[in-house]
């Protein structure tokens, strides 16, 4: 697991991240969906997924797969 504290880099990595995904998907990014994608990032990433652009295959696949059965 990737516990080292986060840097500046990896903070401004994952926010291009999350602004991708959201707004891909249509999500607010003060909604409880944007949170939600937020909160699955940090997740990946201290699981030790640090790469920006697996990182994103891996959000937008989640995300369908939401949209599949959340609709």
């Amino acid at each position: 697991m990737h516990t080292q504290i986060l840097e500046s880099s990896d903070l401004e990595m994952l926010t291009r991240v999350l602004h991708h995904v959201c707004k891909k998907a249509g999500h607010q990014l003060d909604s409880d969906d944007a949170q939600n994608v937020a909160t699955k990032l940090v997740y990946l990433f201290q699981s030790g997924m640090v790469d920006e652009f697996d990182l994103i295959d891996t959000m937008e696949a989640w995300s369908r797969e939401n949209q599949r059965y959340f609709g």
